[in-house]
């Protein structure tokens, strides 16, 4: 794995990022036919999902940081 594909899975791993929390703002607003009980379950869900995305992408970007260069 180059600096160049580390940056690029950075990138992808942002735009998901960027998408989950779109996704999580929408279903919170509960204009939706979801129970309440399911809404929190899957907003629960997707916010472990969130989170373990963002894990990833601050070590991938970390790792960029240290071998030296935006990989861009």
């Amino acid at each position: 794995m180059s600096a160049a594909d580390i940056a690029a899975r950075v990138r992808r791993l942002d735009q998901l990022s960027r998408g989950l929390m779109k996704e999580i703002s929408q279903v919170a607003k509960a204009d939706d036919p979801l129970l309440h009980v399911e809404r929190c379950e899957y907003l629960t869900a997707m916010r472990q999902a969130l989170s373990g995305i963002e894990g990833a992408r601050v070590t991938l970007a970390r790792a960029r940081q240290r071998l030296g260069g935006s990989g861009r």
